[in-house]
């Protein structure tokens, strides 16, 4: 049999311990190992001195003074510490750096340099910045090799600067720095720039700079402006009236037939020039404001460099800032123009209101000529979105509140005529504005559209402009003009017809709270047309036809007829400002009917007061007339118009704040009162509530406190006296106190009124000559009271006289 031949078997692992390293090559090349790390240890530890020496030969060739605190070396690298360097003939320049970090080449040349941390400060303008650097780089060699001949890198972070200007300074901190090929990379997490009195604020700054210094590329995640103003100059010496100057005396024209002669227009001083009523910007000022701008940036932005800052706001030191974002504002330079741009964030769809699109602005400017133009679109965007906070200027709920709009302004090439066609609306808008209301106002729903044109004389052209609120639309045109020697206007107003009711109801929430509740029937529509030249204001002409058929048939408790036919409390005012809920109405200690009044208080409200209160409906239309041309003849407010019925309104309903409220509350009150009560009712009720003195409240009051008397025991000039006291009865009620020259010039002025309340058959000339000869007796506390007198009568009181001839002198 054959077998077949054996596998071999594979030989054993032979496993022996064998000495490291066993073999002479082994060994000679560990040798040669160890031995270069020993001489490159050596060498490590010899570079501290040899690096320091570099550095100040450098330096001495540069002519710096270079303080170096420590030298690391490492493996191809070096690291130095707290390094000083300040240039020796140029003061004003210093840097101290935290460390520095080399890498180097194989050949030993620098690399790759890092700074981390440190400050630089500089001093002095930035021509002479750039001269004293031009200095500081010395002698250049394009041949200085590096590592990989390429050119040294360069990285900066964590580094602080201030720069001090003759009017200013910048300061930055978190600043880094990096050199690429394409030129350097900025970035500062806070800097700011101050000069005079504005600052700039950026946050979270970047730049990239072509080799050239150009830049291509800029943004920032906030950009803050503030204007901090210069101190006020002193207060120049008081120049105010004297404490004591008695109210205007009224003026009459001449008497016809049965008819009131023709209002005298008494001249108002006329207002400076520098102090315009609507400010209209200078077209060819704003056009050449616009291109001092341009011609500034433009060299220093190239041909498509893109900046985008994603935060911008403004304010005035001390008070809120106006802000925009989250949103992005960017500037584009393409060829021959710019572009400013801002589009809000887009956001969600609210609570109240369907998603919007974003709000964005654009601007288009030409570098040398052409049309600049703006224009808006977008939203609704809510106010948040814009970056408006809740108590910005009054403004709350801004998450609800949103605004959107669409349109544009053009600018002529020649800056001769800037055209608008636009329309912005608000919705759902929350605030707090005192002037407005003194309760918050709520559900603010509005929408303000127009077109026109303003030309470079100072004329703005109303096509066309509406303002809708609900219910309430008010259409207007026509034209004003404002230049340094004169103002004028030529409009025509149209408020379209609508149901009183609704009218109510489209108010905001908070601007009518004291008849918020009433109901109201009818119908209200007006069409005013008003024209005047401050030149010639003599020739206003002030049209309007009011159809008012609005009656308030359901009102709450606070306002009804029948609260006021017995006692009743009001609000009034004590001296310090606090208020408090005084008694009066018949059966009160401090109430006294009309008839038991001298006839002759009721003459002198008459004179200084409101001189056709038994003939008008509660609003004197002829002396709103001559109330709008005195104040515009002096572009300030000098002259009311409130009659006797719009003052009961205040008195017994209404607070004293200056808000426009109360103004339109007054009014719808003032209507209401003359559809509920007679004159002599509202007579009666004026007498027993309005202030004659501080906590005086009343007639039979006031008759008590000046002269202890009963009110049916006042003569002439008594009653002259206390109707001069309502315009301010706080102030004029001292005279009872001073007597001396301020009480004979009151005294004379008393006088006049009795003339003129003679000439408009107020008073017999009988009466008028027996109070002349009358003087004024205060009595004071713990004085005995006089002896009193007999009622007063007077033989001659005709209310219904045409008074509308008569007006208030300035």
């Amino acid at each position: 049999m054959l077998r077949a031949p054996s596998r071999p078997q594979p030989t054993p692992p032979v496993r022996a311990r064998v000495p490291w390293p066993r073999s002479k090559p082994a060994m000679v090349l560990f040798g040669m190992l160890a031995g270069l790390l020993a001489v490159t240890g050596i060498a490590l530890g010899a570079m501290g001195p040899i690096v320091r020496a570099r550095i100040q030969k450098e330096a001495d060739r540069r002519e710096l003074d270079i303080e170096v605190g420590g030298v690391r070396p490492g493996f191809f690298t070096i690291a130095l510490k707290d390094v000083h360097v300040r240039p020796r003939k140029v003061p004003g320049l210093e840097a101290r750096l935290a460390r520095i970090d080399v890498d180097l080449s194989a050949a030993l040349h620098p690399s790759d340099v890092r700074v981390h941390g440190g400050t630089i400060s500089v001093e002095g303008e930035p021509d002479e910045v750039a001269s004293r650097l031009r200095e500081l780089r010395g002698p250049r060699s394009d041949a200085a090799p590096s590592g990989n001949g390429s050119h040294v890198g360069f990285a900066a972070d964590e580094l602080e600067a201030s720069w001090r200007l003759a009017s200013g300074a910048i300061v930055g901190a978190g600043i880094s720095v990096e050199r690429t090929s394409e030129g350097l990379r900025l970035g500062c997490a806070k800097c700011t720039a101050r000069h005079e009195h504005l600052s700039l604020e950026v946050g979270a700054g970047k730049a990239e700079v072509a080799t050239d210094g150009t830049p291509q590329a800029l943004s920032a995640a906030s950009v803050a402006v503030v204007y901090t103003p210069p101190p006020a100059p002193p207060a120049p010496p008081s120049t105010a009236a004297p404490e004591f100057v008695p109210p205007p005396l009224p003026t009459a024209g001449t008497r016809r037939k049965g008819k009131a002669a023709p209002p005298v227009v008494v001249p108002a001083k006329a207002a400076e020039p520098s102090a315009p009523v609507l400010p209209l910007p200078d077209l060819h000022a704003l056009r050449g404001r616009i291109a001092t701008a341009l011609a500034a940036v433009a060299p220093r932005i190239a041909d498509g460099t893109n900046i985008e800052i994603a935060g911008l706001s403004a304010r005035r030191e001390g008070s809120e800032p106006v802000a925009f974002g989250p949103g992005t504002f960017t500037l584009r330079r393409g060829g021959p123009r710019l572009h400013l741009g801002f589009a809000s964030a887009n956001e969600p769809a609210g609570q109240d209101r369907a998603k919007g699109t974003p709000l964005s602005i654009d601007a288009d400017l030409p570098l040398a000529g052409g049309e600049m133009s703006v224009r808006l679109a977008g939203g609704p965007v809510s106010l948040a979105m814009l970056g408006v906070r809740d108590g910005m200027k009054g403004l709350t709920d801004v998450e609800n509140g949103a605004v959107s709009g669409k349109g544009q302004l053009v600018l002529s090439d020649a800056a001769d005529a800037l055209t608008f066609d636009g329309e912005i609306s608000l919705r759902n808008l929350s605030m707090k504005e005192a002037r407005i209301s003194p309760e918050p106002l709520r559900k603010i729903d509005l929408t303000l559209s127009g077109h026109g044109l303003l030309d470079d004389h100072g004329k703005l052209r109303v096509d066309g402009a509406e303002l809708a609120m609900g219910a309430l639309h008010v259409r207007t045109h026509g034209t004003i003009e404002e230049t340094a020697d004169h103002f004028a206007v030529a409009l025509g107003m149209d408020v379209a017809p609508a149901a009183c009711q609704a009218l109510l109801d489209s108010a905001p929430q908070g601007l009518l709270p004291t008849v918020r509740q009433a109901r109201m029937t009818g119908s209200f529509a007006a069409n005013v047309n008003l024209a005047f030249d401050t030149r010639t204001i003599d020739k206003l002409v002030l049209d309007y036809r009011v159809d008012d058929q609005c009656r308030l048939f359901e009102v709450p408790p606070e306002l009804a007829k029948d609260r006021f036919g017995g006692v009743f409390t009001y609000r009034t005012y004590k001296p310090d400002g606090a208020t408090e809920d005084t008694t009066s109405g018949p059966g009160s200690a401090s109430w006294t009917p009309l008839d038991d009044i001298s006839p002759f208080m009721v003459a002198a409200v008459l004179t200084t007061e409101d001189a056709g209160f038994y003939k008008h409906h509660g609003f004197n239309h002829g002396a709103i007339r001559g109330s709008v041309a005195a104040n515009l003849k002096a572009r300030r407010f000098v002259r009311g118009a409130s009659t006797i019925s719009m003052q009961l309104a205040k008195n017994l309903f209404l607070a004293r704040d200056k808000a426009l409220s109360r103004k339109i509350e007054e009014v719808i009150l003032t209507d209401y009162l003359e559809q509920v009560f007679t004159k002599d009712d509202m007579m009666e009720l004026y007498l027993n509530v309005v202030e004659f003195g501080p906590d005086v409240y009343g007639i039979t009051r006031a008759a008590e406190y000046y002269f202890g008397r009963k009110p049916e025991e006042l003569n002439l000039v008594e009653c002259y006296f206390l109707a001069t006291l309502l315009p301010s009865p706080v102030r004029y009620s001292k005279l009872r106190e001073r007597g001396g020259e301020a009480l004979e010039g009151w005294t004379r002025h008393l006088r006049a009124l009795m003339e003129i309340a003679a000439k408009t058959n107020k008073i017999t000339r009988a009466e008028l000559e027996e109070g002349q000869r009358e003087s004024l007796v205060f009595v004071h506390a713990g004085e005995a009271r006089p002896e009193p007198r007999k009622p007063v009568t007077s033989t001659r009181r005709d209310p219904y006289e045409d008074d509308s001839a008569w007006r208030p002198l300035d």
